[in-house]
């Protein structure tokens, strides 16, 4: 089964209703690179259609907070955070406060191939997993540090200067994050711990194909029931409510693609009988697949 499809910078407008077009225009390596302050969502549509990019991205707050869903999981993001998130998770732009403050940044894994950019990004994203959450509250230091990187980034980029000299800042501010979870005390994960991760990253790649909280155990090589026993101790649900969560939100994502029917967005998802597809959605959002699409803009 294919991936779903992820959007490029260039078709960002059907997520928030933000004129991307525009900003591609102004800005022709749009889909490598862009920096912006956070004041300029005061005007997004909220909350936007789950959805996966082409490029890594991440927001950092100086003030107020806002609110993402990363596959099924909410994350509030205050004040002094860093959320960063790769291109194939699965998120949702929720809310933000009208006073927030901070940067947006998205970038390619080209724009840093050169250089240690992907070293660090790749530390960065393996602690997200070990601990499953994307965000980071930085100590002050380096609060002021980041947002005297990101600041300095913007300006360079709103005067058209050369890319490479940004690239230069960008990785200095992976680096920044770098070091400070390097600082960050290592918890030991316990047996449980390890296989509720390991869990997680099985859904990641294989929900299309895997439904069933057997499958998922046999290729742990633990009971059906220790698998449960093991996710509702962490997590509160059970290994059954994660499936059909991330299920749902695949679904989701992809029903904001117009060119794909119904039908079409089922067998990709691995079901093959459209009349469960469609009582599976409606079971566990309350409106069927075909009501949900006509409350999404998709012009």
């Amino acid at each position: 089964m294919s991936r779903i499809p992820q959007y490029k910078p260039d078709d960002f407008k059907p997520i928030l209703d933000i004129d991307w077009n525009a900003k591609s225009t102004e800005k022709k390596e749009l889909n490598d690179f862009f920096i912006e302050p956070l004041q300029e969502l005061k005007d997004t549509k909220t909350p936007s259609q789950p959805h996966r990019k082409t490029v890594n991205d991440f927001v950092f707050i100086k003030k107020g907070s806002i609110e993402k869903m990363v596959c099924s999981s909410l994350f509030e993001v205050q004040e002094g955070m860093i959320m960063l998130l790769p291109p194939y998770k699965i998120r949702t732009f929720i809310h933000h406060t009208p006073d927030v403050e901070g940067f947006y940044c998205h970038f390619s894994n080209e724009f840093i191939a050169d250089g240690p950019g992907l070293k660090y990004l790749q530390d960065i994203l393996n602690h997200a997993d070990l601990i499953y959450n994307p965000t980071l509250f930085l100590d002050q230091e380096h609060q002021e540090r980041v947002f005297m990187i990101l600041r300095q980034m913007e300006i360079l980029y709103q005067q058209d200067q050369s890319l490479d000299l940004i690239r230069l800042y960008l990785i200095t501010l992976l680096g920044e994050i770098r070091h400070f979870i390097e600082k960050i005390p290592r918890s030991i994960l316990s047996a449980n711990d390890t296989l509720v991760l390991r869990f997680r990253k099985l859904i990641t790649n294989q929900i299309q194909n895997i439904h069933s909280v057997k499958e998922y155990a046999d290729l742990l090589g633990v009971s059906p029931n220790h698998l449960n026993k093991s996710i509702k101790s962490a997590t509160g649900k059970t290994a059954s409510e994660i499936i059909s969560e991330s299920l749902l939100m695949e679904a989701k994502a992809l029903l904001s693609l117009p060119r794909l029917s119904v039908s079409e967005i089922a067998f990709t998802l691995g079901i093959d009988d459209i009349s469960y597809f469609s009582r599976f959605f409606k079971k566990h959002s309350g409106i069927s697949p075909s009501d949900y699409r006509k409350r999404i803009d998709l012009s």
